[in-house]
């Protein structure tokens, strides 16, 4: 038995943020049944593609999950997804506010049909607001809020990791996991409100913190970084990170160096930047696997910036049990498993990505449509 066992989630998200969240529920065992139009998900088109409508995103971030086909535009569409809510436990969408309301299928009627569901909406910028109809990605949303402008100097950067977008996402299952447990007390269940936005700001809550503090105070503010805290080149040019934050590990870094005339200034903000320049150029006399043999075993923070393919195949991840593959009945597929781990229950792969409608017919039987029925549905294109 899985955690979420008999817990059904209506997947009707388009993007990221809802696909990673129905991803995470479904790795626990809830029946989740993810709701495409019949063109599909634009994402089952990104590159690279292990086949024709099925990307290597779409077999990522879909696994566990059973896909049908539902055109809300047509009433036979609108009326079966209505069922599929009215037995539901959780419906989770990623629409700008206002559209499903076209449909009859926002919180206040859905709610109406089966009052324990929990409806998790995730949007770019909340129900309200000037911002609200806005479009926006993960880097137009971190860009407004402040958070890809991320060294002392105000550099931005473009990162891999779609930080609004999972961050959301994660917050998006922390909510419906805390809706689902109020609902066991209270019968009823309630709406969920994400928004990238919100999550962006919600990550910078020490940053903040500390900004605030430093206008009350009249301090200088104080950036992420600082010369014991960086990312180093070295002469070959790969990177170093350092992070000797506690005095013990800045002492031995700075006997490593050469450099003991700086332990007692490890906190000397004020010459900051003259300071960095000289680790700088400590660190550019030697090449990063001459930096990594000096330091051997011990252990002072100080560790190499690997590629993705080099943290991939190294001994931490091969330790850390998080890739697997499984052969299916399309080849071997290659995943990320679960990263939460319960000892009782754990999360697991048990059925690869859908193929677009692949279990439409079987979920239709489960609502009671009979072939013919599910043939008319077909022939005007509801699904």
């Amino acid at each position: 038995m899985k955690a979420l066992a008999g817990i059904r989630v209506i997947d009707f998200s388009k993007w990221l943020p809802g696909q990673y969240c129905g991803m995470v529920l479904g790795d626990f065992g809830a029946d989740v049944i993810k709701v495409e139009t019949p063109a599909g998900d634009a994402t089952r088109g990104f590159f690279p593609a292990a086949l024709p409508g099925m990307s290597y995103w779409h077999l990522a971030l879909n696994r566990n999950k059973r896909g049908i086909t539902a055109d809300i535009r047509t009433e036979g569409g609108r009326k079966l997804l209505q069922q599929l809510l009215a037995e539901a436990d959780v419906f989770l969408e990623g629409f700008r506010p206002g559209y499903l309301e076209r449909y009859g299928l926002d919180c206040a009627a859905v709610k109406a049909i089966n009052p324990r569901l929990v409806y998790c909406s995730i949007t770019g910028f909340g129900q309200n607001g000037a911002y609200r109809h806005k479009p926006a990605h993960d880097l137009n949303v971190i860009g407004l809020a402040g958070l890809n402008s991320l060294d002392d100097v105000g550099s931005a950067c473009v990162s891999e990791v779609q930080v609004s977008a999972l961050g959301s996402s994660l917050n998006a299952v922390s909510g419906i996991l805390l809706a689902l447990l109020a609902r066991e007390r209270t019968g009823t269940g309630q709406a969920v409100d994400i928004n990238l936005y919100n999550t962006s700001l919600s990550l910078q809550t020490t940053g903040i913190s500390s900004l605030w503090g430093c206008k009350a105070t009249g301090c200088q503010p104080f950036g992420r970084t600082a010369h014991y805290y960086n990312i180093y080149r070295t002469q070959d040019g790969r990177y170093l990170s350092v992070g000797t934050i506690e005095p013990k590990f800045w002492r031995r870094l700075c006997g490593l160096l050469g450099c003991e005339d700086l332990i007692a200034r490890q906190y000397d903000f004020e010459h900051g930047g003259e300071l960095q320049e000289r680790l700088a150029a400590v660190f550019q006399t030697k090449t990063q696997a001459d930096w990594l043999a000096l330091i051997g075993a011990e252990e002072f923070c100080v560790t190499p910036v690997c590629s993705l393919e080099e943290a991939l195949s190294s001994e931490l991840t091969q330790q850390s049990a998080m890739l697997t593959q499984r052969q299916e009945d399309i080849g071997t597929l290659q995943y990320v498993q679960p990263a939460i781990r319960l000892s009782e229950m754990p999360g697991s792969i048990e059925r690869r990505a859908p193929l677009l409608g692949e279990h439409t017919a079987e979920v239709l039987a489960e609502l009671g449509y009979s072939e013919a029925e599910i043939m008319r549905l077909q022939e005007t294109g509801a699904i």
